[in-house]
């Protein structure tokens, strides 16, 4: 069995009592990787800590030895089966990777470039776990500029949801932009994102929209086809019935409540094969046009070119947490040949899916661990979620280092 990285999360309204707390626990495991030193650790702290933290990363640094940490503040931090949502708590996980595999970056310190050589000269490939400020302006170009500075092109992270300025762990404690570490190809990851909803019908071709309307799909109008994949009628009651007029109350209550019966429903759109590997961005349904059988979306449809409806509910979130988690079993045991090979996880979600979406306090944690077993794993519930080059929300995004 390969070794595992060492981890510990505890709450405690002192901040020093719950580092000594994480310590002992680090100390008991009494391990740190492969047996060389812990070089890289990865640090979530709750924002009731966040006045504190310049003084917790100093703390850990001198306890430890170790220098650099990457990380983020949160409403809420996880870490095993347990969530720590708006009370005072730390989590963290302690990797022992190669100084020349990982690089901390931030505003002050610039990740490599993609052009960067590896010391044998040939050109590096690198994945990065990315830290946002929520405050800054323009983050999903920021994201995608970012992906293009990387010759792996893969980031994974989450925005920070720290209700304080800063927000943001790279070796120091930071404010705005981006920070994270990069990974070279010599470290082993694996991720997969979890959208939180099911498809209620198949894949649409999107035939006529502009902006956030989307007019028809399929040649068909967009409402028709979204009630027929619900099961729904799509006739509307006429404005006459035998040349006796129907009364408008009657004829709003019915808009009023086909609009009641769509609430909770979600268009996630893309392209390619982008609904074959469950990653595409879903934004809900903000608005229904019953004269236009037009859907109004939360988001611009850009370049998408298909869209499928979802419903976002208890069991749709954890049937598609378990085909996340499934799908990464798979891959790390065909890859790797078992899931032994795991050494430590990190899971991002959404703050809006904590409470009741999966069915009490703790539950999505506690069906991550039940999925992967019994390895290291913490977190951050973040105000925003990102995987490959883009953001999402209402998601979870599940990394593994091998």
């Amino acid at each position: 069995m390969t070794t595992q990285f060492p981890w510990a999360h505890a709450t405690h309204p002192d901040w020093r009592m719950a580092a000594s707390l994480c310590l002992a626990q680090i100390e008991h495991a009494s391990r740190t990787g492969t047996g060389r030193q812990a070089t890289l650790g990865f640090l979530y702290l709750t924002d009731h800590f966040a006045e504190a933290s310049t003084d917790i990363l100093a703390f850990l640094r001198e306890r430890t030895g170790i220098t650099h940490w990457t990380g983020a503040i949160g409403v809420g931090v996880a870490a095993g089966m347990a969530e720590y949502i708006d009370e005072p708590a730390m989590a963290f996980m302690l990797a022992d990777f190669s100084p020349d595999d990982f690089q901390v970056f931030s505003g002050k310190s610039r990740p490599p470039a993609r052009d960067a050589l590896t010391p044998n000269g040939r050109s590096a490939s690198w994945t990065a776990l990315v830290h946002a400020d929520a405050s800054t302006p323009d983050l999903p170009e920021l994201l995608q500029d970012m992906a293009g500075k990387i010759a792996g092109d893969t980031l994974f992270g989450g925005v920070s949801s720290s209700r304080h300025a800063n927000a943001l762990i790279a070796d120091g404690i930071f404010a705005g932009g981006l920070s994270g570490v990069v990974l070279s190809e010599n470290i082993q990851v694996e991720s997969r994102i979890s959208q939180g909803c099911q498809p209620i019908g198949p894949v649409h071709r999107v035939t006529a929209s502009a902006g956030r309307l989307l007019n028809r799909l399929d040649d068909a109008p967009a409402l028709d086809v979204l009630l027929r994949d619900m099961g729904a009628p799509t006739e509307w009651s006429p404005s006459t019935v035998q040349g006796v007029p129907v009364p408008a109350a009657a004829r709003k209550q019915q808009a009023a409540s086909t609009v009641q019966m769509l609430q909770g429903t979600f268009i996630g759109f893309g392209e390619g094969d982008a609904f074959l590997r469950g990653n595409y961005p879903v934004r809900p349904l903000v608005g229904v046009d019953p004269h236009e059988r037009a859907l109004a979306l939360g988001a611009e449809l850009d370049a998408a070119d298909h869209v499928v409806f979802c419903r976002r509910d208890r069991h749709a979130a954890q049937v598609d947490l378990i085909r996340a988690c499934t799908e990464l079993r798979e891959t790390i045991e065909t890859r790797y040949g078992s899931m032994d090979r795991i050494r430590g996880a990190l899971y991002i979600s959404c703050l809006g899916r904590t409470g009741t979406l999966f069915g009490g306090p703790s539950a999505e944690m506690q069906l991550v661990q039940q999925q992967l077993g019994d390895v290291p794993l913490i977190g951050l519930f973040a105000n925003g979620e990102i995987y490959g080059d883009r953001m999402s929300w209402y998601t979870g995004v599940l990394v593994t280092f091998q």
